[in-house]
């Protein structure tokens, strides 16, 4: 999959605010949320992943011989072990420092860098604004997060570097089994579906969303899980830290004010004590929202 060096978080006027509140000169970060995935836009979509994660491990047992009885495609995914899973995901969440094997907490950004469907989505109705971070900064910072692209459409999308890690896992899966009790063999088989699920289901999402181009920030560890109330929910999430100068430019939605919220973001920025070269521009789509 084709990465982009620009990638962008669509988001509201006041979450800039939030983000660049706890900045200083001896600390130079930003401050974003990462939420449980249960409680973004489509609840339902990590269960997806794990529908083709199965498919996935199905593929790659089917290339190594895995007779039928043995195939953890198969004894893994029944009802009991489904809700096995969910509540120990459910367990690890509550943990900070755990959360490489939780359900997981992301953040999501887009390759598009000024497209009406985001804008309309998760940019306020176009009265938001569009973050332009450079990836690379992002993924050098890595030791509490992971940055990778997202896939879409099982029939079409090129799975093989989601087959290759799985395959891997497996393999080793089999050589620490190899000879040992019953009982270890059945916790290496339960590490590995989970592992299956942090790390490879964690980034698939349905080919409904596939416009989007997401690519998502998945975090490994924290320090502390929080929690803040919208719509009448309590919202879990936790906190990431990201250097300011991963900041290339702010794209400004399509109805807002442009001149204005220009100024009124430079201000924002140089009376935090943040003074970098970033490119604010307006978006070019016209919209009247």
């Amino acid at each position: 999959m084709n990465t982009s060096s620009i990638i962008y978080h669509y988001t509201s006027i006041a979450a800039i605010q939030g983000m660049i509140d706890k900045y200083t000169k001896d600390s130079p970060y930003l401050t974003m949320w990462a939420t449980h995935s249960q409680f973004l836009n489509d609840p339902t979509e990590y269960e997806y992943g794990k529908i083709v994660g199965q498919k996935l491990l199905e593929e790659v047992e089917q290339k190594l011989n895995i007779a039928e009885a043995d195939r953890l495609s198969f004894t893994m995914y029944d009802e009991s072990m489904k809700q096995y899973f969910v509540q120990c995901e459910r367990g690890i969440s509550c943990y900070a420092d755990s959360l490489y094997m939780a359900t997981p907490f992301v953040i999501s950004f887009s390759k598009n860098r000024d497209l009406l469907p985001m804008w309309t989505s998760y940019g306020k109705n176009g009265r938001g604004i569009a973050i332009g971070f450079n990836r690379e900064s992002l993924e050098k910072h890595n030791n509490h997060f992971t940055v990778k692209d997202c896939y879409y459409d099982y029939d079409g999308s090129d799975y093989t570097p989601l087959k290759n890690k799985i395959k891997y896992w497996y393999e080793m899966m089999l050589q620490n089994i190899n000879g040992a009790s019953e009982g270890y063999a059945r916790v290496c088989q339960i590490e590995l579906i989970m592992t299956i699920n942090a790390h490879v289901a964690a980034y698939i999402k349905h080919e409904s969303y596939k416009y989007e181009q997401e690519v998502r920030c998945k975090v490994i560890k924290s320090s502390e899980i929080k929690f803040r109330e919208s719509n009448g929910l309590i919202i879990p999430y936790t906190e990431l830290r990201i250097p300011i100068d991963a900041i290339e430019e702010i794209i400004i939605g399509p109805t807002q004010d442009a001149e204005r919220m220009k100024l009124a973001i430079e201000m924002l920025l140089k009376t935090n004590g943040i003074y970098r070269d970033i490119k604010i521009k307006k978006s070019k789509i016209p919209y009247r929202g």
